[in-house]
């Protein structure tokens, strides 16, 4: 399943940090939310232009939330070396040894998106990828 920039998420409330919170029918579905929830956030909500795809694969775990935490660092990775965020994303594959995605980028513009967070850090800390009803569960906590 492709999505695309912007996603709405459930802001949770962490003391200094900014937690987010997605759904989805599958855990590719909602890693993948979850990814674009962090671009929708550091973007201030401005779709970023200039877009381009590229295959990742990140090594993930211990179980599932270490795999999204492992994505999301790539993707803070990707803004603080390149100032790009993902614009579209498809998750083809997730499981507790790591993740495969194709995503298109766009570049992150200081002007334009200005209004966006400045992310220190993808944290550990209430990490969640999990079956949650009849659906899937994401959230992570990042360090502003």
């Amino acid at each position: 399943m492709r999505l695309s920039f912007p996603q709405q998420w459930e802001d949770l409330d962490h003391t200094a940090d900014i937690g987010l919170r997605v759904r989805g029918a599958s855990a590719e579905e909602a890693l993948g939310r979850l990814a674009l929830a962090f671009s929708t956030l550091v973007s201030g909500g401005v779709l970023p232009e200039g877009v381009r795809e590229e295959r990742l694969r990140v090594e993930g775990g211990p179980e599932l939330a270490g795999t999204a935490v492992a994505l999301l660092r790539e993707l803070l990775f990707r803004l603080a070396t390149a100032r790009e965020v993902p614009v579209a994303i498809d998750v083809h594959a997730v499981d507790e040894r790591g993740a495969v995605a194709t995503v298109a980028f766009g570049r992150r513009d200081p002007v334009r998106h200005a209004e966006g967070a400045d992310v220190k850090a993808v944290t550990w800390h209430e990490a969640r990828l999990e079956q949650d009803g009849a659906g899937w569960l994401a959230q992570i906590i990042l360090d502003t």
